[in-house]
């Protein structure tokens, strides 16, 4: 078997995770392995028409290939519910709540497995402008799993004289019967097009006139790297507006949107902040910073690649190297898709959501063999055992391996007990 098919099949293991789990103490943290969710969610605040309320639009997005079909004649149906409760801020009383089925129907297995193929869902609620907290979850049906995506939201409340709704990201437009629809970037993830990225929002104004409308882009880290001025005329009432950034130099990485309208008659403003993540085609979706993602490739890279990569004489020739470096990787490379790319940076993710601790989760004990092995078979948590510190063994079946991580200072901070197994484990991996 040769190196690439090995990496990928560790990389892929198969896994039936049984453990019986209980309460952790205090600051302990417990390997769970909650599943991330599959799904993307985007709640935007438009205009009602009613001074004491706000029309707040959510909108779910649901990629085929992170639900399971099921082969019915010479079709492929996926069914699942989703369920919106919206609860005040502290989670205390239930506000409202909507839930409703959708079915999928796909022609061809390759339709239903493509990651470029989802569903669309958007339910509309009335809202009194404050903080609420809402709980979206996914019932898949056909594999019996759930997954939950919770969010803070801030309902705003509209000035009758001047404002903006929120900003929806355009994922495309099409005409359906002779009426021309927009269908919305749920992830708000942009991959780079030439023709810009387009977008979609209200004005609502009391007075007719012309206006002066700034976009701004600025990256995480505050620099400004686009701004545009135009001048329009707006009637009194909503008014719907599209628009398209230009940019084309933008990077990897998320960056803020923000909107200010000037009424150059009244001298009236508003404005709307929003944001978005900046991708480049075949690069997985949370692959946001080139040169963070190069240093963690750390676990499976050797010191000759990452210094070859990283000499790289500029940006263009070093996302060239990076790029090799993974199809190298790609079990299957005339596919569309490279898995093994695909399934390292979503632990990456996954790593740094729940290991993180005293440094990002992908730098920690656990979060490195997570990483490299993936999901354990099965885990046996010793949070309260006489005589010893706490402790966690996880056991990989098909490698025959148990890795054992202790938390020896009592703050949830496990560290590798063998680390030498885990070495030698490592070792057949990428040789």
């Amino acid at each position: 078997m040769n190196n690439k098919l090995k990496f990928f099949l560790i990389l892929l293991l198969p896994v039936v995770f049984v453990s019986s789990l209980w309460a952790q103490g205090l600051n302990r943290r417990s390997s769970n392995f909650e599943e991330n969710s599959k799904f993307y969610v985007d709640i935007l605040d438009y205009f009602s028409g009613n001074a004491d309320s706000t029309l707040v639009s959510v909108f779910i997005e649901v990629p085929y290939n992170q639900i399971q079909f099921f082969k019915n004649g010479d079709k492929f149906i996926s069914e699942y519910n989703i369920s919106v409760s919206i609860f005040d801020q502290d989670k205390e009383h239930l506000i409202t709540e909507n839930n409703w089925d959708e079915k999928i129907i796909a022609k061809e297995f390759a339709e239903s497995t493509s990651k470029l193929n989802y569903n669309l869902s958007l339910k509309n609620f009335m809202l009194v402008p404050d903080k609420y907290s809402v709980r979206i979850s996914l019932d898949d049906k056909n594999s019996g799993n759930t997954y939950v995506v919770n969010k803070q939201i801030e309902v705003k409340k509209f000035s009758p004289d001047l404002d903006i709704s929120d900003v929806m990201i355009i994922a495309k437009k099409t005409n359906i019967n002779g009426d021309n629809k927009i269908v919305p970037n749920i992830s708000r993830n942009v991959v780079s097009k030439k023709t810009g990225i387009p977008l979609f929002y209200e004005i609502n104004s009391n007075n007719n006139g012309n206006f002066r409308i700034i976009y701004t882009i600025n990256s995480r880290s505050g620099t400004k790297t686009f701004q545009d001025t135009i001048t329009t005329s707006l009637e009194k009432g909503k008014n719907q507006v599209n628009y398209v950034l230009k940019d084309r130099s933008l990077n990897l990485g998320t960056y803020a949107l923000k909107i200010d309208i000037i009424n150059q008659n009244t001298k009236q403003e508003a404005s709307v902040t929003g944001s978005f993540v900046s991708r480049w085609s075949g690069v997985p979706e949370n692959v946001t910073n080139l040169d963070q993602a190069i240093n963690e490739l750390v676990y499976i890279a050797s010191q000759d690649e990452l210094d070859y990569i990283k000499s790289a004489p500029n940006r263009a020739e070093e996302i060239k190297r990076f790029a090799e470096f993974w199809k190298k990787k790609d079990p299957a490379p005339n596919d569309e898709e490279n898995q093994a790319f695909d399934e390292y940076y979503n632990r990456i993710s996954y790593a740094n959501d729940h290991f993180s601790h005293y440094m990002e989760g992908w730098k920690t004990d656990m979060g490195m063999v997570y990483i490299v092995l993936g999901k354990p078979d099965n885990v046996e948590h010793h949070p309260f055992d006489p005589d010893s510190k706490p402790y966690e063994v996880w056991e990989y079946y098909d490698l025959n391996q148990s890795i054992y991580f202790m938390d020896y200072t009592g703050f949830g901070d496990y560290r590798l007990m063998n680390p030498s197994a885990f070495d030698y484990v490592r070792s057949r991996i990428n040789n």
